[in-house]
């Protein structure tokens, strides 16, 4: 894939704040396969102790690992129930 679109998928789990922590996942935006793109992530989380938290972040630049490369992602999730989480993690290798 020289610089065809390309997506990635992600997923983990948020911190431990409140008493409990939630999962995430998804896939990535499409974007192009050159040096130093970035790509976009948002969703929300699974619902756990009654609620559920959105989360939007962009990725870092990409990583080269063997033939493809990942990205480092991190950010933290909307405010609900009074807290919110911090998430963190890379990427599948596209």
């Amino acid at each position: 894939m020289q610089y065809g679109l390309h997506t990635h998928r992600f997923n983990g789990d948020t911190t431990f704040n409140d008493g409990h922590i939630h999962r995430y996942y998804g896939i990535t935006s499409a974007d192009p396969n050159v040096r130093g793109h970035i790509h976009y992530m948002r969703g929300a989380t699974t619902f756990n102790d009654g609620h559920i938290h959105y989360y939007s972040a962009a990725t870092g630049p990409d990583i080269r690992v063997g033939r493809g490369h990942i990205h480092y992602y991190r950010g933290v999730t909307t405010v609900n129930d009074r807290h919110r989480h911090a998430y963190s993690g890379y990427t599948s290798v596209d």
